[in-house]
């Protein structure tokens, strides 16, 4: 036996190792059992098919009892199943399981419970998985974390951009995305509408896909509780370009719309002439919008000059705004600018020679 001095007293140096070892296997042990807890799932039906690969027609391995409880891999199929199921619909990704036997297969997510999250939150992030992959699930939380540490201006500039630039993406790969034909009942992405905050999902004709069009009035509430007014004015801007709902569309106010894909322009009614003076009041107060001002000012400039464009007010009226316009001097339109406005000009001394129709509203 070996003696250990621990303080004044001795202790058998084999247990005094043993306890030690104990005290740093303590945490481990219990890191392990909480990461266990998290992961754990229970099956909720009756009975669940465990299957060996994610969709409806892959082969059962075998069946899982309710209140059964199984491990969560962290891996979700890459599109969801629609099924019947108790007269209801029920659509769902799959995801990858191990039962206490070490079996693993594929159930359907919405069919389990988690032990340690919020169901709907789980489920969310199983779908946002699913759809857009890890990366930009993680990127969308670190976008969400990021709205409540918003301080001045420079801060809403930021994370509005990054909000921007992550709905873009989310809307790109949603167009390009595949399913897989298991059931010839459409899908419902009535999911997407809570998933990026000032964005909302909206229909678009003829398209399966919603789309994220951004409120700006809830934009323009978060510019007013930081310091500084640069955002507040280009918020208030955009609540201007938008002025119906201020939810972003395609068919800004300088656009009257014609049907679900077509619209003629405005000129002529004073909107143009509105809307660039509020851009030009932009770029007076500060620089931080640059970006989105200037991307505004080409988009007025295409509707005012652009190929194909029909116009909804009579000749009489659009001369007399566009030539303000160009009377107006302003900054934000350059040399190159000025030169298309008063081309376009002399063009409409002439609409029908030069083939631009005009006063559209008269159905002639």
């Amino acid at each position: 036996m070996v003696w250990y001095r621990e303080g004044t007293s001795f202790v058998d140096f084999t247990e005094f190792c043993r306890m030690r070892y104990l005290i740093f296997l303590f945490p481990a042990l219990f890191l392990i059992a909480c990461q266990e807890a998290e992961n754990q799932l229970t099956v909720v039906p009756e009975q669940l098919a465990l299957r060996d690969t994610a969709g409806q027609k892959s082969t059962e391995i075998l069946v899982l009892k309710k209140g059964e409880k199984v491990e969560d891999l962290g891996i979700v199929s890459p599109f969801e199943t629609v099924v019947q199921l108790q007269g209801g619909t029920l659509q769902s990704p799959w995801i990858k399981v191990k039962t206490s036997s070490g079996q693993q297969g594929w159930v359907m997510a919405s069919l389990m419970l988690p032990a340690e999250e919020e169901y709907a939150s789980w489920l969310e992030t199983k779908r946002l998985i699913c759809y857009f992959g890890k990366s930009l699930t993680h990127r969308r939380a670190d976008c969400m974390a990021a709205a409540s540490l918003l301080t001045t201006d420079a801060d809403v500039a930021a994370h509005y951009r990054e909000a921007v630039a992550l709905r873009d993406t989310f809307m790109s790969v949603l167009f390009r995305r595949a399913e897989p034909n298991e059931t010839t009942v459409p899908l419902d992405y009535s999911w997407l509408r809570p998933i990026l905050p000032g964005f909302i999902a909206q229909t678009i004709p003829n398209y399966i896909n919603p789309f994220l069009f951004a409120d700006y009035q809830h934009w323009l509430q978060i510019a007013r509780q930081s310091v500084g007014n640069q955002d507040d004015l280009f918020f208030e801007t955009c609540t201007s370009i938008f002025p119906p709902d201020s939810i972003e569309s395609f068919f800004p106010a300088w656009k009257f719309q014609l049907d679900d894909a077509s619209s003629a322009s405005q000129l002529g009614s004073g909107v143009h002439l509105n809307i660039l003076a509020l851009l030009e009041k932009n770029l007076a107060t500060g620089d931080l919008f640059n970006p989105e001002i200037l991307r505004w000012k080409e988009s007025i400039l295409a509707d005012i000059a652009g190929k194909g464009v029909v116009y909804w007010q009579p000749t009489e009226k659009i001369l007399a705004e566009l030539q303000k316009i160009i009377e107006a001097g302003y900054s934000c339109l350059e040399a190159r600018d000025q030169m298309v406005l008063q081309t376009r000009l002399g063009m409409f001394e002439d609409p029908v020679a030069n083939g631009i129709r005009v006063n559209m509203r008269s159905g002639e």
